[in-house]
């Protein structure tokens, strides 16, 4: 009745929001009960679907302090990756603090509380990424020494990663306001002030790497972002920028996954929905285009750099959408003469580009495409993406693609429970493809499909 007790207690403490999932208060009935390697079972069950999940970090990271034999490394990388996703979560910076003043480290204990949004000056405080990006190629020595343990890190796709916040550096030059369609942020810069960038080229990586996306070297650039990231991982602007690069070097699903990492960045997050819109105009999604547009609209200032590009490629869409109607319309009497005469009027209205709307309902095609695996593998057909993928690797496509169809296949067996296939497809990733942007993602899947696994049989089952 006692441990009873003391579960509904620790239940009650963790907060409303996580206590209708069952799982929270079996782990600390099992933590009450001192079984902590069954309450930490619990948590990675949570985690294994919610790779976001800060709560779950966080009781992760209490329950290794609870334990006979504290585990402070596993511990502290629980609390970080609890304030990563988590900015505001000052008990998390409390928590990283109190395992440094556990093993006698005062200073960093009070770095970690110094990182606490709540004890910085307002003009300080800057919106962290919630979410992966764009992993850097090699890991550092500094990037592993902040995550010491990574044992409650979830199975991420390729969207999710360990944020930390840090704090953003000073803002230069923004990318300038388009003509039309696709935003140049390089050119006008690079016409302002061209003796000036390569007079005093900036030392700090994030300043460079804006330097480089103003002059056009968008891949010296994408290795700026790489760098920040490795050594401030869950750095929004990074993500921003990154996302702007790789909509320049056309290479879109990179495009679109850091832009959404980006979208957070204090500065300029916003216009992160527009270059999702341009991303998506690219790769004929347009219900996802409206969308972004939509969503950039609703936060844009009147003056807002890219207000009128969006309200006017919003009303082209709808023209276009609009003159379909016309076209694919009966005649109103049924005759030769009717359907002679309106032919020309709906040949009149359409716009140049009408393709976008007929993609809205247009779903992946047979054709083995990375693409089209993708979009399999996003609404949930999880073996015909699977056997997409695998067809893939049997043609002759880049080796950045040949990673990444091979991370997707790990991911995929994962969410069919086959831990084993999964943990050979990152293994492979890993060891043949180290220097690869997904090679720490793959890393760390790998470290939870290991997990899984070894405890598949005291992981809950599936219930969607």
């Amino acid at each position: 009745m006692n441990i009873r007790l003391s579960a509904a207690f620790l239940v009650l403490s963790i907060g409303i929001s996580l206590a209708a999932d069952p799982r929270i208060e079996q782990g600390a009935i099992f933590e009450a009960k001192g079984e902590y390697e069954m309450a930490l079972g619990e948590y990675r069950a949570i985690l294994a679907e919610q790779p976001q999940n800060s709560e779950a970090y966080f009781l992760a990271a209490e329950v290794y302090l609870k334990m006979p034999k504290q585990d402070f490394a596993r511990a502290l990388a629980n609390y970080r990756l609890a304030y990563k996703f988590t900015p505001t979560m000052s008990k998390a910076y409390e928590g990283a603090a109190k395992v440094y003043e556990l093993m006698g480290k005062k200073a960093k204990a009070e770095e970690e509380r110094a990182k606490d949004p709540k004890n910085k000056p307002t003009e300080e405080v800057t919106a962290p990424a919630v979410e992966l990006t764009e992993a850097p190629a090699v890991q550092t020595a500094e990037a592993k020494a902040a995550e010491p343990a990574k044992a409650e890190t979830a199975p991420a796709a390729v969207e999710t990663k360990a944020a930390e916040k840090a704090p953003e550096p000073a803002k230069v030059a923004e990318p300038a306001k388009p003509a039309a369609e696709t935003p140049k942020p390089v050119e006008t810069a690079k016409a302002a002030e061209p003796a000036k960038a390569e007079a005093a080229m900036p030392t700090d990586p994030f300043e460079k790497g804006k330097v480089l996306l103003a002059e056009g070297k968008y891949k010296d650039a994408a290795a700026m972002w790489r760098e920040v990231l490795a050594k401030q991982p869950g750095h929004a602007g990074a993500y921003f920028y990154a996302g702007v690069t790789r909509y320049e070097m056309g290479e879109y699903d990179k495009a679109e996954f850091n832009l959404k990492k980006g979208l957070t960045y204090k500065e300029q997050g916003n216009d992160a929905n527009y270059y999702l819109a341009l991303v998506y105009r690219k790769i004929n999604k347009a219900d996802q285009e409206k969308k972004a547009l939509a969503a950039y609209l609703k936060k844009a200032a009147p003056d807002a750099k890219f207000r009128k590009p969006a309200e006017d490629r919003l009303a082209e869409m709808k023209a276009a959408a609009d003159s379909a109607k016309v076209a694919s319309a009966a005649p109103a009497e049924g005759t030769a003469e009717v359907a002679k005469d309106a032919a020309p009027v709906a040949e009149k209205a359409a716009p140049v580009e009408t393709a976008p709307v007929a993609s809205e309902t247009k779903g992946p095609s047979d054709t083995p495409t990375v693409a089209n695996a993708n979009l399999l593998f996003k609404a949930g057909n999880f073996a015909a993406a699977l056997q997409m993928y695998k067809a893939l690797l049997e043609t002759e496509i880049s080796a950045d693609e040949r990673y990444f169809v091979t991370l997707q296949m790990g991911n995929i067996y994962r969410e069919l429970r086959d831990f084993h296939s999964a943990v050979t497809r990152y293994r492979t990733v890993v060891q043949q493809y180290p220097e690869s942007d997904w090679a720490t993602e793959a890393e760390r899947a790998l470290e939870d499909a290991v997990w899984l696994e070894k405890h598949a049989s005291e992981l809950p089952r599936r219930t969607r």
